[in-house]
């Protein structure tokens, strides 16, 4: 009996080190150990980067230039879009005749745009884009988008900007031609 309860005893310590050594890992020199990242909540308003774009239009007989660039507005406050924060933009729009004199220049904010925008877009919406649209005889259009910053997010709303032969503006609702039937 001593036999067999010798043998158990010494069968119980072998597995206990074998256990105990087996869950030892030795590292490997080709490893390499990175502590996990935790993404802090952001602390501090994110700007779009700058943008300037242009092109030329014939209106009414003659050739224009147009300018639209786009800033951060930090002035604006911090806007919550989506759990970020970002500063807001303005888009100074500049349209010249070909001799190079002035025929426009305003700076648009979101608020330029508030009467058409629902009080969720008022609130989190960020003036994103201006770009030229068409022209007719009387007006220019251009379509101003406000909404995420982020790609991921489709929640966008389009406003048409007017502008006439005289430079005065007036805004309307937008649907892209695609979209109208």
């Amino acid at each position: 009996m001593k036999t067999s309860k010798t043998i158990i005893g010494v069968s119980c310590v072998l597995a206990v080190a074998a256990g105990t050594t087996s869950c030892k890992q030795k590292q490997n020199e080709d490893e390499i150990i990175v502590e996990k990242i935790i993404d802090k909540p952001q602390s501090k308003a994110t700007n779009m980067k700058s943008d300037t774009k242009g092109g030329k239009i014939s209106w009414a007989g003659a050739g224009y230039e147009y300018s639209v660039r786009r800033v951060a507005d930090p002035s604006s406050g911090e806007i919550n879009n989506h759990d970020s924060l970002f500063h807001d933009n303005r888009i100074e729009l500049t349209i010249k005749r070909t001799d190079g004199s002035q025929f426009f220049s305003q700076v648009f904010t979101k608020s330029s745009f508030s009467g058409l925008l629902s009080n969720d877009m008022q609130a989190h919406g960020i003036l994103l884009s201006l770009v030229y649209d068409k022209c007719d005889a009387g007006n220019v259009y251009f379509v101003a988008t406000i909404g995420s910053p982020d790609e991921a997010y489709d929640d966008f709303t389009l406003v048409q900007l007017i502008i006439n032969r005289q430079g005065a503006t007036s805004v309307a609702g937008y649907t892209p031609p695609e979209m109208e039937n």
